[in-house]
């Protein structure tokens, strides 16, 4: 195999796809986590739910290790970075 070039994009999906890869892919998850996390703020308007469901709307009060607190109109929750996005 070659090597991967950060904007070779093809060819990392394809590693990523190869089954003898599989024990790395937990490192890119971090990876992936850890951006996530870091592009929200407190104080940050956030929205989180389920997809095809109600949406949260709310103000992140604190980041933890893997879950922020979002205050919604006094109510406080608890979500994974991987549930929130950016809110409108």
């Amino acid at each position: 195999m070659k090597k991967l070039q950060f904007n070779n994009l093809d060819l990392i999906l394809d590693w990523i796809k190869n089954p003898e890869h599989k024990e790395h892919l937990f490192l890119l998850e971090s990876a992936i986590a850890a951006a996530k996390k870091s592009s929200f703020n407190i104080g940050d308007k956030v929205s989180f739910g389920r997809p095809n469901g109600r949406q949260h709307i709310g103000i992140v009060e604190k980041i933890n290790i893997s879950k922020a607190v979002v205050n919604c109109n006094g109510s406080k929750w608890r979500v994974p970075f991987t549930m929130i996005k950016e809110a409108a």
